[in-house]
Formats: structure tokens, C-alpha cells, sequence
């Protein structure tokens, strides 16, 4: 069976319901079927706004074993089943490995939703935000060599025409965030010249940049570590194509994203990234690689002005961290016009 395309999330926002409306019916509606006894709500999949709830996590119990319910409220192009399946069949690797799968039901019309029963992993995240020590870069080197090699032997799906070409697929998620920062009247002028600035960059460079087919959510909060020859990878719904070493940047933002500490200086964080760049180029199927650096560089200052466009403001500025949301901004714009002045100096 081939599979046609990947999912797509935050492309949804200006059409997604809020799930958590149903929140109450749909987990009545599964305990009846699956005897799942729910403790607590452990996660909220919101697509940026409170209101925009795609999916539902809940820890419990299921048959006398610690469980995880998750509840896909919004409609998937692949259902996360499939994708578990899939992943399953091609692994080649003895390390690392997905939660194992209990129970579920494929997103279908008749219910409007779809869930899974997975199994409760208790261990430790490979490293704890905002900034991992040097063992846990290490670690995560090692991780990512294994990943990189083994588990993703051959893709999952096919790819859809704008996934073929980095610049098309690049270009779009840039201005969708655009779109959506003007929608939420959170669009400044400076913003704008930043994305002009990015895409003017984005043209010249990405063209030779391959898109690649990895896991394209690839944090800590994703990646559990259960010893040193187990890890166990989440958010199974984003396996994806994106243009090469996404991967290796994502997580970077996810933790400067989540940082609370407003006296960590710029020269700081530039040296903690500079300490992971020189991490990476250790690891074999980096070292083999065609101009990591420049890849390196642009896929950070893609993150970079997504913080700026959408992601800063509504993961903070909804529990009323103003000053937090002033100093990640400062910190994302010195960050972007770093990783933007390199890309125009090669």
C-alpha cells in the first residue's frame, strides 16, 4: 500500500473546530468501548490558539497497565495507526523504537474522531529543556546517528508535488505563518521585511537542498530515553518530508522556546549553539554530508522566524507573560539576523 501524502497541522488553523468542545462525550464514548480508566488530561494539541484543539492526550489505566489515550479530533490525511504500522515494518534498528500500540480506531466519519491505546513510557526525556549539558548533546548525537541510519530505511508515504522541491515547500509554510500572524493582528513591519529578507535568502540557497523524509516534531519532549540501547519515539503523526537536517534544528528551537530565564545573554545561546554545530560534525552521517553548515544555518533561521511570526506570542502571551514574550523576541531576532548573515556571507 502506498500512501500519498503526509499530514498537515498548522496548514488546518483556519479551519479547525475546537475539539475540546466534545472533550467530555468522547472520552464517555471510548471508556464504554475500551474500559480505559482515565486519570488525568496530560496534553492539549492546540493548532495556536486555546480555541483550536485538534487533539487530547489522558495517562491511565487500561487491562491493569499504565496507558495513554490520545484522541485525534481533527481529521488526518494518514492516521497515526497507519503510520505506526508502517514505521514498524521498515525499522531496522534495535535501539530505538515506538510506543507499543494496545488498542484503537482509525479517524472516521461516523464518529469524528479516531484514537489510540498506547503504552505509558516511564522514563526520562533525553534531556530536559531549555538547554541540554554536554552529555546529553552527546547523547542525542548518538541517538540521531542511529535514527538517521536505521529508522528510516525507506519513507512512509509518497510525496505530494510541493514536497518534492524545498523552496515551494518552504516558501508556503512561511507565508501560511504570514497569513496567520496577519489574521491574529500580530503582523509588524518588522516582521515583514524579516520574511522578505528570508525568502530572498531561501531562493538563493535552497534550490540545492534536498527534501528528506524524517520525523518532523523531533524535540525532547518526543524522544524518551528507557537506557542506553532503548529510546522511544512520540508524536507519530509527524513522520514528513522536510528539507535536509530539519531535524537536527527543530529541537533547538523547541528548547530556546521554552526558555524562562531572561538573563541568558545572546552570546550565550550562540555559544551553547555553537557547542551543538561542533557536536554534530562528529557524527558520521553528518560528517558525509554536502554543506551542512549552510543547511545547518538556513533551517535554524526558518525556525527562527516562525518563533517571530506565531510561535512566541501565542505560546506565551496567552498566560500573560508579556516581558517573557519581549525578551524571546529580542533573543529570536538577534538569533535570526545571526543565522541570515552567515547564509548572505557564503
Amino acid at each position: 500500500m502506498v500512501i500519498k501524502m503526509g499530514n498537515k497541522i498548522t496548514e488546518k488553523y483556519f479551519i479547525q473546530a475546537n475539539f475540546a468542545d466534545q472533550a467530555q462525550r468522547v472520552l464517555a464514548e471510548i471508556k464504554a468501548r475500551t474500559n480505559f480508566q482515565p486519570e488525568k488530561e496530560i496534553f492539549r494539541g492546540q493548532i495556536y490558539d486555546p480555541d483550536k484543539v485538534g487533539s487530547l492526550i489522558y495517562k491511565g489505566v487500561w487491562r491493569k497497565l499504565p496507558a495513554v489515550l490520545k484522541i485525534q479530533g481533527l481529521k488526518p490525511e494518514i492516521d497515526e495507526i497507519d503510520m505506526i504500522s508502517r514505521f514498524n515494518e521498515q525499522n531496522d534498528s534495535k535501539k530505538i523504537r515506538l510506543p507499543k500500540l494496545y488498542k484503537g480506531s482509525k479517524w472516521n466519519e461516523l464518529d469524528g474522531y479516531g484514537y489510540l491505546l498506547l503504552e505509558y513510557i516511564d522514563a526520562p526525556k533525553i534531556y530536559q529543556p531549555p538547554l541540554a549539558d554536554q552529555e546529553q548533546k552527546e547523547d542525542f548525537c548518538r541517538f540521531y546517528q542511529e535514527y538517521k541510519t536505521k529508522c528510516l530505511r525507506q519513507p512512509l508515504f509518497a510525496r505530494q508535488p510541493h514536497e518534492k522541491n524545498s523552496l515551494v515547500f518552504v516558501n508556503q509554510r512561511v507565508l501560511h505563518w504570514q497569513k496567520i500572524a496577519e489574521a491574529k493582528e500580530q503582523l509588524t513591519e518588522v516582521n515583514k521585511k524579516r520574511v522578505e529578507k528570508f525568502l530572498n535568502i531561501a531562493g538563493r540557497h535552497l534550490p540545492s537542498i534536498k527534501m528528506e523524509f524524517m520525523h518532523g516534531h523531533l524535540t525532547y519532549n518526543d524522544l524518551y530515553k528507557i537506557s542506553d540501547n532503548e529510546y522511544v519515539l512520540m508524536s507519530n503523526l509527524f513522520w514528513s518530508y522536510r528539507p535536509e537536517f530539519y531535524d537536527s534544528t527543530f529541537h533547538l528551537w523547541a528548547g530556546l522556546n521554552s526558555l524562562h530565564n531572561k538573563n541568558i545573554k545572546l552570546e550565550q545561546i550562540i555559544e551553547y549553539l555553537q557547542n551543538w554545530f561542533g557536536q554534530y560534525k562528529k557524527i558520521p552521517v553528518i560528517k558525509q554530508a554536502n554543506d551542512f553548515n549552510g543547511k545547518f544555518n538556513l533551517m535554524m533561521a526558518e525556525r527562527c522566524l516562525g518563533a517571530l511570526l506565531i510561535d512566541i506570542k501565542n505560546k506565551h502571551q496567552q498566560k500573560g507573560q508579556n516581558n517573557l514574550v519581549n525578551y524571546l523576541s529580542r533573543l529570536f531576532a538577534d538569533l535570526f539576523e545571526y543565522f541570515t548573515d552567515k547564509l548572505e556571507n557564503q
